[in-house]
């Protein structure tokens, strides 16, 4: 009996699927697919949105070379009226050796002004005193101001002079230049540099002092030497001082400069000296092996690792570069340029931030 040709083909069927082998199971995604990198050059946004540009760059707030010089050189000018005006007038409230009225005056400012005290003009009335004490007081002020401003901006002009002069003699591949005189990577003068720099004015502001001292006030040489000294260190033990019109008169310039330049070089050497000892901490913290205490502290997200972002500020608060203050004060702007949590900041999130 001949069965039918349907149902043969249907049991063929059957058998054909219980004979062929199941297929194999399919790869895991990372293996289907390579991990791919986003190229640098790619676009941000598939499509920009309509009506949204790129807003313009604020500008960084900076303060007026011009405007500072302006300011100290006024505050200089009303300073010296002032000094000269209320001894002028008041000359018979202050003992010492005359040679010129508006002379003495100035002279009297200057010292004043620098705090060398050498007792050859003192007040001898409550009027002068009273004046004397103020006028003391208004002149610490305005050394600040000197100090902290124009003689910086001095400085960093005189840096910015000789980083030029290097760069357009082409001697900045010079192993000697490279290593002695400027920074390379920063794009500054060296410390041991500023500190010859410092050191040398004062040597030049003493000796041009000792030589004025010497042909102008007819002292000796040792004598010149040690007024020098005494005035540019604002020691003015008052056993000498200037006595002719012409001392005084190169005083007046002499002892302003020569002070300030001092200052300024002891400052100098300060700086050297912090700088030494920030350099020999920071190279232990960045040597040193992690501890546990320190993955816990750098451990930002409580997620039981550390990231290298999280790494990276663990190491510049240790190194003080930065405080938790800073980071937090990040975040929050951060999270205006991120309203809806995302972890992350695009494009179209800071164009719309300013629009």
């Amino acid at each position: 009996m001949d069965t039918h040709p349907l149902l043969n083909s249907q049991s063929n069927t059957t058998q054909d699927d219980e004979i062929q082998p199941s297929p194999p199971p399919e790869p895991p995604l990372s293996a289907q697919r390579p991990f791919l990198h986003r190229s640098r050059t790619a676009p941000a946004l598939s499509a920009m949105p309509l009506g949204l540009s790129d807003p313009p760059r604020p500008h960084k707030p900076h303060s007026s070379n011009s405007s500072l010089l302006t300011q100290s050189l006024l505050l200089l000018i009303l300073y010296l009226i002032v000094g000269v005006i209320i001894y002028y007038f008041n000359r018979h409230h202050f003992s010492g050796a005359e040679t010129h009225p508006i002379v003495d005056a100035l002279y009297f400012s200057i010292v004043t002004l620098c705090t060398i005290g050498y007792g050859d003009i003192a007040p001898i009335s409550p009027f002068a005193k009273a004046f004397s004490c103020i006028f003391v007081l208004f002149g610490f002020g305005f050394l600040d101001i000197a100090l902290s401003g124009v003689v910086n901006l001095v400085l960093d002009e005189q840096e910015n002079t000789i980083l030029a002069g290097i760069q357009a003699a082409g001697t900045g591949d010079n192993h000697f230049t490279k290593n002695y005189i400027i920074d390379v990577e920063k794009g500054r003068v060296r410390i041991r540099t500023k500190v010859g720099l410092s050191l040398g004015v004062v040597v030049l502001c003493v000796g041009a002092g000792t030589l004025v001292l010497f042909f102008v006030e007819r002292l000796g040489w040792i004598d010149s030497f040690y007024l020098s000294v005494m005035s540019v260190t604002t020691v003015g033990y008052g056993d000498k001082a200037f006595r002719t019109m012409g001392g005084r008169l190169f005083a007046v310039i002499w002892l302003l400069l020569s002070t300030l330049a001092v200052a300024r070089a002891f400052l100098t050497l300060a700086e050297a000296r912090i700088d030494k000892r920030h350099r020999r901490i920071s190279k232990w913290i960045l040597n040193r092996e992690i501890t546990v205490e320190d993955l816990l502290a750098a451990d930002i997200n409580n997620n039981g690792f550390v990231s290298k972002s999280e790494y990276v500020l663990f190491k510049l608060k240790e190194l003080g570069k930065i405080a938790e203050r800073d980071v937090l004060q990040i975040c929050v702007q951060f999270s205006k340029l991120d309203p809806y949590n995302s972890g992350k900041i695009t494009l179209l999130d800071v164009l719309q931030s300013h629009s």
